[in-house]
């Protein structure tokens, strides 16, 4: 083993490349994988803040479930924003050494929450998953953009984002397996993320333009935040705040909405988690069609600020309509469970488009740090939402009417696209 991590090494110093296909699917199995350590928590938070509460002599009612569930949704995004020092560090050590760093972290944390005794114990379980998976999208991202051909970057980093909802969706599938292995065996299969690292570290060479960038004269990392620079990184930074926060405080909170109005109905515990669990695979589906779409809905728009001003005004539009319209109005689930695939397809399929855009934002010796940190000062402030969904819920009595309400962040946010520099049709920037 020794000498084969040797030779992977001596290949990545004498200038190895891999071919496209590896690249591409060693960056999405690390993104689908930190896809499924994410969503198990939405699937399983009801079970588990009712035992974990109880057992910390607080009553689990609708209202201390929402207001912790947003407690725990926060510490998780906290953790993220914290993952802005990987992309720092892709930019110096390298993106696939990060990614292998990364996987290990989010992959031990995750199966730790299956052993938390208390809620507190939990929370430090889940803010240490979140700093994990936050720095895997900082090194995989640039891995990718920096290792194929121009021709096939844009549409491969479209794509690259189809991992988070697959693994959402496989998590929506694990969630099936509660009845029988209980919320705690679904966080100890988050384990198995680990094993891919072995595979990382032993095929993949770091990509040519990291080499070249890291023989050169290195830019600190303030440098983003000087003159023109500090423009473009503030204006990425509030865009994915505002996509974050829209869709952690509405799409996210889809499974415990139906889960709180089953059980409220006489319906049992499993029947209600089952019904979450096909609600995250419709959701998923639609996720899909959009990461799928994107590279040819940017294309034919020809604009990256056009077409992310369609998808902030269609989130808004179908998170007004599926809450407030189906569930608040009309009172029908079946109804919202026939949009969440729109809320998937606009809500999360929206970060397929900034999976393609923010690295065209930055050179390539501060893209991992430009873009992570965006992302994670985005997940920073988005962070806020859970926490302003369920103290609303607390105080409403009515998750819709709470989720309606943080929509209007969608609103906030069609300002910083306008301000947002356009890249499309250029090349990735050296």
């Amino acid at each position: 083993m020794t000498q084969t991590i040797g030779a992977a090494t001596s290949d990545v110093a004498t200038g190895a490349t891999a071919s496209p296909r590896r690249v591409f699917w060693s960056a999405w199995a690390g993104w689908m994988l930190d896809g499924f350590d994410t969503a198990v928590y939405i699937f399983v938070l009801v079970p588990a803040l009712t035992e974990l509460l109880r057992a910390d002599g607080i009553e689990p009612n609708q209202a201390s479930i929402a207001r912790y569930g947003g407690y725990l949704f926060t510490i998780f995004m906290l953790g993220w924003a914290c993952s802005m020092f990987w992309g720092w560090l892709a930019d110096r050590i390298g993106r696939v050494s990060v990614m292998c760093l990364t996987i290990l972290v989010y992959s031990l944390a995750t199966a730790l929450c299956g052993l938390a005794g208390g809620v507190l114990t939990f929370a430090v379980f889940r803010f240490l998953s979140g700093f994990g998976v936050g720095g895997e999208w900082a090194a995989g991202t640039p891995l990718l953009q920096e290792s194929v051909p121009e021709t096939m970057r844009v549409r491969l980093a479209g794509w690259l984002h189809t991992a988070t909802p697959t693994g959402i969706l496989l998590a929506s599938l694990a969630a099936f397996l509660v009845p029988l292995i209980g919320w705690r065996g679904l966080f100890l299969l988050g384990i198995l993320p680990a094993l891919l690292t072995v595979y990382l570290r032993l095929r993949l060479p770091e990509p040519a333009a990291w080499r070249r960038g890291r023989e050169s004269e290195r830019a600190p990392a303030r440098a983003l935040f000087v003159g023109g620079a500090a423009k473009t990184t503030w204006v990425a930074a509030m865009m994915m705040a505002c996509i974050i926060f829209g869709l952690w405080s509405s799409t996210f909170w889809a499974p415990t909405l139906i889960v709180a109005k089953v059980t409220a109905t006489g319906g049992s515990t499993a029947q209600a988690v089952s019904l979450a669990a096909f609600s995250g695979v419709l959701t998923n589906l639609g996720t899909l069609a959009a990461c799928l779409l994107m590279p040819f809905i940017a294309g034919g728009i020809g604009s990256r600020r056009a077409t992310a001003a369609l998808f902030f005004v269609g989130s808004l539009a179908i998170v007004l309509l599926a809450y407030l319209g189906a569930v608040l109005v009309l009172d029908s689930l079946v109804l919202f469970l026939c949009l969440v695939p729109l809320l998937g397809f606009f809500t999360n399929g929206v970060f397929a488009l900034y999976t393609i855009w923010l690295p065209e934002l930055f050179p390539t010796a501060q893209r991992a740090f430009g873009s992570g940190f965006a992302f994670s000062l985005g997940r920073v402030l988005g962070a806020l939402g859970p926490t302003i969904v369920g103290t609303l819920v607390a105080l409403t009595g009515s998750y819709p009417l709470a989720i309606a309400v943080t929509s209007a962040i969608y609103v906030v946010g069609l300002p910083f696209i306008v301000l947002a520099p356009e890249t499309a049709n250029r090349p990735l920037p050296a």
